[in-house]
């Protein structure tokens, strides 16, 4: 299976969310990174902590609500927000960017004053109330954009952060350069302060990813490096180093950020299948049982259960996972899972289960699952059914890409159906003489030609019978040179050697040639020196 092909599949989506324990500080985290739907979870999922500020989490909460168009649940999450805390001026700002979007902009300034009646040179509140103009209508409200960053700066002495983070988002999609240099100044300012901004790196690096990964992935580490324990950090590396095909580095990034509070299962269904693809297939195995132990119906992971155990050579286990896949009935299923599928019956010797599921793979993609034919040919080898073993490897040859080993198999497949069809039959001939082209055309450019000139000695014997012809004859000849070319190959191919000696000496006596007869009875005596009935009878001749 191609890589992203299956993490298309394996990752399936952010469904069942993280532990609550990591803090609503890393949702505020998500949703400044522009991360909304994990944002979301942790923040729904810790609102009830006891170390959360809910008067935060309300206020982010309600900033969802309005991505979503929903602005009647964004103002009850920033109400909320208010009587959680009346002196945290941004649910104000929330409720002044609804009563904008509802056209009343004196409310909407009567509410943006009331957040900063707290505290009126908190440049902080000035972006967010900039923020909520942009938001509305970045044209129709242009001037009071540019009087709040204005008042910003002022009141800060061009220092706060989110102005610049501010600045950046409003021209990151027209002015690369610029915006990359705003997320830089609000890095800058903000560790002047003693602070780490994720949020500034964060949209930093995705402006370069595309460009430069490995900067983009150099200023990740360097945020790893200052907050080592966000989640959005580690899942921000986790992804650019999967982004850049870096596998190996993902892996491991993967296996720490699973150990924050604040992951998602999705996280740990990517770490199963880069750990697949790392051959790492215990590893792999032992992360999809621990999701599935938390959901057990989640058929990213049966799938993952069923490559690794097929991979560790579990095949019953492999088929109880297939099983267990396959019985999601709505699911989206590749040429993989049934190929995979059609290899684990092949070891379990279900050969007609196998082809079964070989054919679904093929009927998939054709033309990308080419190699499915050759498969489905071995099966029907295994059910000595020759007539369709032929059939299928000659559909895989014609179909291109063969090799030289693919045309040596289709041989073979021609010389189990001439084997199988009674001698001296024509189909017999004809299954032959098919599987001598084949070892022809494999012969024209292998390396290593004796075991290809010994197969074609035995399709012309499939072929003629008992006859021995010159032909035969000259086809040994040549096998022997082959084999010759390596004197080991005289013990390792033995029976190769006998074959060959034997029916050339039969050749020249039926010809009435004793003396090449007995040159070649001598050859086979050197190698079957055992052979007394041969010693005998050469005595005799």
């Amino acid at each position: 299976m191609k890589f992203r092909t299956i993490f298309s599949l394996v990752i399936g989506g952010f469904a069942i969310a993280a532990s609550a324990q990591g803090g609503y500080q890393d949702g505020v985290d998500y949703y400044n990174a522009d991360r909304f739907d994990k944002a979301k979870t942790i923040l729904e999922k810790t609102l009830n902590d006891p170390s959360t500020d809910k008067a935060v989490s309300y206020f982010y909460l309600g900033s969802l609500d309005m991505r979503e168009g929903n602005t009647t649940s964004a103002s009850e999450n920033f109400n909320k927000g208010v009587q959680a805390n009346p002196s945290y001026g941004y649910n104000y700002v929330g409720l002044g960017e609804i009563a904008l979007k509802n056209g009343n902009k004196s409310e909407a300034e009567r509410l943006f004053k009331q957040a900063l009646e707290g505290n009126k040179k908190d440049a902080a509140v000035m972006a967010a109330i900039a923020r909520a103009y942009f938001n509305v209508d970045p044209t129709a409200y242009a001037k009071e954009i540019d009087k709040q960053i204005s008042n910003g700066m002022k009141a800060s002495k061009n220092k706060e952060p989110q102005i610049y983070i501010l600045q950046g988002d409003m021209v990151k999609t027209s002015d690369v350069g610029r915006a990359a240099g705003l997320y830089e100044q609000a890095m800058i300012y903000d560790e002047e302060s003693g602070n780490v901004n994720p949020e500034a790196y964060v949209k930093y690096a995705n402006l370069y990813n595309k460009a430069n990964a490995d900067f983009a992935i150099g200023k990740l580490v360097e945020l790893n490096e200052k907050l080592p324990t966000s989640a959005l950090a580690q899942s921000e590396l986790a992804e650019k180093y999967y982004d850049g095909n870096q596998f190996t580095k993902a892996a491991e990034q993967y296996g720490k950020y699973i150990k924050n509070p604040n992951h998602f299962q999705g996280d740990e269904q990517r770490y199963s299948g880069l750990l697949y693809f790392g051959k790492k297939y215990q590893e792999s195995l032992d992360v999809s049982n621990q999701v599935l132990a938390k959901d057990p119906e989640n058929e990213y992971m049966q799938r993952m259960v069923m490559l690794n155990k097929a991979a560790l050579k579990d095949y019953a286990g492999a088929e109880e996972a297939a099983k267990k896949l396959f019985s999601h009935v709505n699911a989206k299923f590749t040429a993989t899972d049934y190929t995979t599928y059609g290899d684990v019956l092949a070891e379990l010797n279900r050969p007609q289960e196998a082809i079964d599921a070989y054919t679904k793979a093929y009927e998939l993609n054709p033309e990308k699952n080419k190699q499915i034919l050759a498969n489905i040919s071995s099966m029907y080898t295994a059910l000595e059914n020759y007539q369709k073993a032929v059939e299928f490897m000659q559909k895989f040859v014609d179909a291109g890409d063969a090799s030289l080993n693919d045309y040596f198999i289709l041989s073979n497949r021609y010389k189990n159906l001439g084997v199988s069809l009674p001698e001296g039959s024509p189909e017999r001939v004809e299954a032959a003489n098919n599987g001598i082209k084949y070892v022809d055309m494999a012969i024209e450019s292998a390396a290593n030609k004796g075991p290809l000139y010994r197969n074609k000695a035995t399709l012309m014997m499939v072929r003629d019978g008992a006859e021995i012809s010159p032909e035969l004859v000259e086809t040994y000849q040549q096998m022997l040179a082959a084999y010759d070319e390596n004197p080991e190959n005289k013990t390792k191919y033995a029976d190769a050697y006998r074959s060959a000696f034997n029916n050339i000496a039969n050749y020249y006596l039926k010809a009435g040639d004793k003396e090449q007869a007995r040159v070649y009875f001598e050859k086979l005596l050197e190698v079957d020196p055992e052979n007394e009935p041969l010693r005998e009878y050469l005595k005799k001749l």
